[in-house]
């Protein structure tokens, strides 16, 4: 009897270490007291998707938690090469944290800004390159890396719907396709790198990992079998992108999440971003999110960074002509500055002067009229940049 409950034992054991796990390694930002709130928020969001996923494959869930004193890329990799993965095991890497500009300039993935390199960052890459050595040992099925950029905050009554579905007898089916179907890395942004990424001051969520949520809830209910083909982490991508615009009805900011997909079937990748911007428009997109970004941000290093993206957009001696709006109370003469000037006095509190509030920060501003130096060229410089700033407590 001893002989067989200690075979049935290890038996148990043998089983326990091959059965298919889900791990999890959440590395979030949580000493910056801005971020604490919103960052309780996105890992309570995220495992409200994982404890779906984890009954949908029927895989048991290991979590992690990157943070504090272990908060660097050094203990990352340690995390993700000592996890004990078999062929069919899926790891997700869940950051969220501040962004910082990409190694490479043509990168649609921002940095992540860790302790041990709060200057240059982590690529993403980088940390895609160990889940794809676990994958060619043949010791990982799926690596998901989501980032969640979320450094500044947008002041909106808005909130995205609960997701109003018809079925739910294709749940399992959905969760089975989105992440045994798909085999490799799959990486998911939210937001371009010269992008703000949002937080709903009015609710503290981040935009993106909110949308993701409503996504996911929209997928596992869809209106009948035949959809299921439709199932993908493209459909994933596209329903969040979806949810997030509506966040930014008749505000001028934008936010465009990205999908990079590197199947393990062959060598080849595909990334899908929301919207390419033209020629005419990138410039405006870039140059207003940059500013927002610069108004909303506190952070010395981080200040400094954006002023350095924004001066390639500018001539030498360029000009601001910034018109204030506080509530009823609008200021229609043009205040003009020069540039280094206005870049460093943005993010101060202005006065309302018909109330004599002082108001901390601007809620956001948006480009009027660019004047370039020389209209021709391929890549002309701003001369003069015309902006309007909206300050106060305005609805959505």
């Amino acid at each position: 009897m001893k002989y067989v409950l200690t075979l049935l034992g290890a038996l148990f054991m043998a089983l326990s270490l091959h059965a298919q796990k889900l791990h999890v390694l959440f590395v979030i930002e949580n000493e910056d007291s801005k971020f604490g709130l919103p960052q309780l928020r996105n890992e309570a969001d995220m495992l409200q998707i994982l404890d779906i996923v984890k009954w949908g494959l029927d895989y048991k869930m290991e979590v992690m938690h990157l943070s504090k004193q272990k908060f660097t890329a050094i203990d990352l990799q340690q995390a993700i090469d000592s996890l004990p993965t078999g062929a069919k095991d899926i790891v997700v890497v869940y950051y969220a944290g501040y962004g910082l500009p990409p190694s490479n300039n043509k990168g649609f993935f921002a940095n992540w800004k860790l302790r041990d390199n709060p200057a240059q960052g982590l690529s993403v890459d980088e940390v895609a390159g160990w889940l794809e050595t676990k994958q060619k040992a043949q010791k990982l099925h799926l690596g998901l890396i989501l980032s969640e950029y979320s450094a500044q905050s947008i002041h909106s009554s808005q909130r995205v719907p609960d997701t109003l579905g018809t079925s739910i007898a294709y749940r399992q089916q959905v969760v089975q396709k989105l992440f045994l179907g798909q085999c490799g890395i799959v990486k998911m942004g939210s937001s371009l790198p010269y992008e703000p990424s949002w937080v709903n001051k009015n609710h503290s969520a981040s935009l993106f990992t909110e949308s993701l949520v409503r996504a996911f809830e929209r997928m596992l209910m869809p209106l009948d079998s035949t959809a299921l083909k439709h199932v993908s982490f493209q459909q994933f991508h596209a329903y969040s992108s979806s949810y997030l615009n509506r966040y930014f009805n008749n505000i001028p900011i934008s936010q465009t999440p990205v999908l990079e997909i590197r199947s393990c079937k062959d060598s080849t990748s595909s990334i899908i971003i929301e919207s390419q911007p033209d020629s005419v428009a990138a410039p405006i997109k870039i140059v207003g999110g940059l500013l927002n970004s610069l108004a909303q941000n506190k952070d010395t290093l981080l200040r400094h960074q954006i002023k350095q993206q924004l001066a390639a957009y500018f001539a030498p001696n360029a000009t601001v002509r910034v018109v204030r709006l506080y509530g009823m109370n609008r200021i229609l003469k043009p205040k003009e500055y020069a540039l280094e000037t206005y870049f460093d006095t943005i993010q101060l509190p202005s006065k309302n002067p018909g109330t004599q509030e002082v108001i901390p920060n601007m809620m956001y501003l948006h480009i009027g009229k660019i004047e370039t130096d020389n209209p021709h060229s391929k890549q002309p410089l701003i001369k003069q940049l015309s902006v309007s700033e909206t300050w106060g407590n305005v609805s959505h």
